[in-house]
């Protein structure tokens, strides 16, 4: 059941909104500022990190950019 919910998750996220989380995070590392602009809601994504570091997820406001990575 669990893969279904993967698989429609997977299916919602286009891969363009990829490519925007992927240049918005390697932006933040390097500049420290991020300059990508989601082109549905023209805002910048947020880049939030929990607090022991395990998940760093990129998310814009309207949710056309989103992905989420598990660091561990």
């Amino acid at each position: 059941m669990g893969t279904q919910a993967e698989k429609k998750t997977s299916h919602s996220i286009s891969q363009q909104s990829l490519l925007l989380a992927k240049q918005a995070r390697m932006e933040m590392m390097e500049n420290g500022c991020i300059t990508v602009i989601c082109p549905k809601c023209q805002e910048h994504p947020k880049i939030t990190t929990t607090l022991r570091g395990e998940r760093t997820i990129v998310i814009c406001r309207c949710g056309y950019i989103i992905n989420v990575d598990i660091n561990l």
